[in-house]
C-alpha cells in the first residue's frame, strides 16, 4: 500500500493578515450573529404613538369592564 504525502508550502505571513486569521474571523461571526439576534429579540425600547394610543385605550377598556363587574348597578 503506498500512501501519497501532499507537500504543501508554508503560506507567507504577507499573504494572510490579521483579518484573514481563523480566530479573527471566528469572533467577527460570533459578533455578526449575536447582533443580528439581539436585533431580532429585543424587545422594541419606544412604542409608536398609535401603538402607544391603543394600549391606553384597552387597559382603559379593562379598567371600565372590571369597575362594571364588581359595582352592582343601580335601578333607574
Amino acid at each position: 500500500m503506498s500512501t501519497l504525502t501532499a507537500e504543501r508550502e508554508p503560506v507567507a505571513d504577507t499573504e494572510t493578515g490579521p483579518e484573514n486569521d481563523p480566530v479573527t474571523l471566528h469572533r467577527t461571526m460570533q459578533t455578526m450573529l449575536g447582533d443580528g439576534l439581539r436585533a431580532h429579540y429585543q424587545a422594541p425600547q419606544k412604542l409608536s404613538h398609535e401603538l402607544f394610543v391603543v394600549l391606553m385605550q384597552l387597559n382603559e377598556e379593562e379598567r371600565r369592564l372590571k369597575a362594571s363587574k364588581r359595582a352592582p348597578r343601580r335601578s333607574r
